[in-house]
């Protein structure tokens, strides 16, 4: 029985896993289905450009009709298409006198019925379209372009999200380190109180005052576990790996920060969002180039060589071919001056709104910079009042070994110094995010950065 017990502790050991950032992160973009699904929309842009390329080589088709019928047009039509009219099917046989042209043929009105293949090969190609497939072309490419930015901006936001989940799980695990520690010390408080009763020092109420914050510090410990759990069950759900039990350092991004006028031309020129943006604004700009090729004549050509029989046969007497040449062009289309102007109006507003998003990353830029500047703050005023509060805990515990305070003043600076401790675990955590959020807006990418 202690032999399963023991095989059992050996595998749980083998299949948990502690984890540092890089390795989450590495796990988490290779196992997004988010980044598979935009890795998909650009292997889809891809095609869509291709097909710009095919429709300028042209269509090239085989097809086999085949039709029986009695009707008077179409059997004196495939009569003629192979080759096979006669002056019987134009009526002659039941023409006496040339000078009665309202004799009405039974052999044309009423010919028997008559079956009709047509084998044909044809091939049709745009020559000339206004330089419109030319510019969907374009269109197309930067479409491509725009999903792999798009890919490139999850990217960054899923790696912002990993190092906010992995940080949140590093800082749960900290709590809970911290309360372990605090349950240890509460409990020498509670075996320092339970001896100094027995001496008759102190009463029972010191003693049972200690045993509360006790449980009240365990409960506290019971939950902060579950956080670490929870948090521990988000990194699993992003990297796709269950066997994550254990998160090591807190993950800082370190940086040079230049002045915020550098930073901001660093954002402008990093920027997915900006770079997609140029791409709408371009791709606007080829709708105006589409929107005109509506004026230009458009010129085409459709090449056919097939057989026309009443059997399938490919006899040279039974042949025919048709090469065509066709131009058209629109004289009046009212139509087209409202859609050049909308495909102004649209370009128009494209560079608005890329005006506006520059604007916005520079407010976005300083509000980070301030927040980042704070929380520095708050995190030295945090980590010298963690140390004032732990010189005041530790002379409480001496006042209270010499008698000169109560139980509940102890218990109070206990509270007191876990508090600040609490504040300057979350204190470093911000900072980190704070940190992690002005990499982001950068658009710098944290996996590229550390490489």
């Amino acid at each position: 029985m202690h032999k399963i017990y023991l095989s059992l502790l050996i595998v749980s050991f083998t299949y948990a896993q502690s984890i540092n950032f890089e390795e989450v992160l590495e796990m988490t973009i290779k196992n997004s289905k988010d980044l598979q699904q935009q890795q998909l929309n650009i292997d889809s842009s891809k095609l869509d450009s291709k097909m710009i390329d095919y429709i300028n080589y042209g269509k090239l088709s085989i097809s086999e009709e085949f039709n029986r019928t009695n009707h008077a047009g179409y059997v004196f039509n495939s009569k003629l298409s192979s080759r096979e009219a006669s002056f019987r099917d134009f009526g002659f046989a039941q023409v006496g006198d040339m000078s009665n042209f309202d004799i009405q043929p039974t052999d044309l009105n009423y010919p028997d019925d008559r079956n009709n293949f047509n084998t044909k090969i044809t091939y049709d190609i745009p020559l000339f379209t206004g330089f419109k497939l030319s510019n969907q072309k374009d269109i197309l490419k930067l479409q491509e372009k725009a999903n792999e930015l798009k890919y490139n901006l999850d990217k960054k936001t899923l790696e912002f999200e990993v190092l906010k989940a992995y940080n949140s799980a590093v800082v749960a695990k900290d709590f809970v380190q911290a309360l372990e520690k605090a349950k240890i010390a509460v409990s020498k408080i509670v075996e320092s109180a339970d001896a100094f009763h027995k001496e008759g020092f102190v009463t029972k109420i010191d003693v049972n005052e200690a045993k509360v914050y006790e449980l009240n510090i365990n409960s506290t410990l019971i939950e902060a576990k579950n956080n670490f759990q929870l948090a521990l069950a988000y990194l699993r759900f992003l990297s796709s790996n269950d066997e994550i039990s254990d998160v090591q350092e807190l993950e800082n991004r370190y940086f040079h920060f230049p002045n915020e006028e550098e930073l901001y031309k660093i954002a402008l020129e990093n920027r997915d969002e900006i770079k997609i943006q140029d791409i709408q604004v371009n791709a606007n700009k080829k709708s105006i180039e589409i929107a005109k090729s509506a004026y230009y004549p458009t010129l085409y050509s459709h090449l056919e060589y097939g057989y026309n029989d009443d059997k399938l046969t490919i006899d040279d007497d039974k042949n025919y071919y048709i090469a065509l040449v066709g131009l058209s062009l629109t004289l009046f289309d009212g139509t087209r001056d409202v859609e050049k102007e909308k495909s102004k109006i649209e370009y128009v507003k494209a560079t608005l709104n890329q005006e506006k998003l520059k604007d916005a990353i520079k407010l976005e830029l300083k509000k980070a910079i301030l927040n980042l500047e704070a929380k520095e703050a708050i995190l030295k005023e945090k980590i010298e009042a963690k140390n004032l509060a732990n010189n005041i805990l530790e002379q409480a515990k001496l006042q209270y070994q010499n008698r000169l305070i109560s139980m509940t003043n102890l218990l109070l600076q206990e509270a007191n110094y876990r508090k600040n401790e609490s504040m300057l675990i979350q204190a470093r955590y911000e900072k980190a995010l704070a940190l992690a959020n002005i990499n982001l807006i950068l658009g710098q990418n944290i996996k590229e950065e550390n490489n």
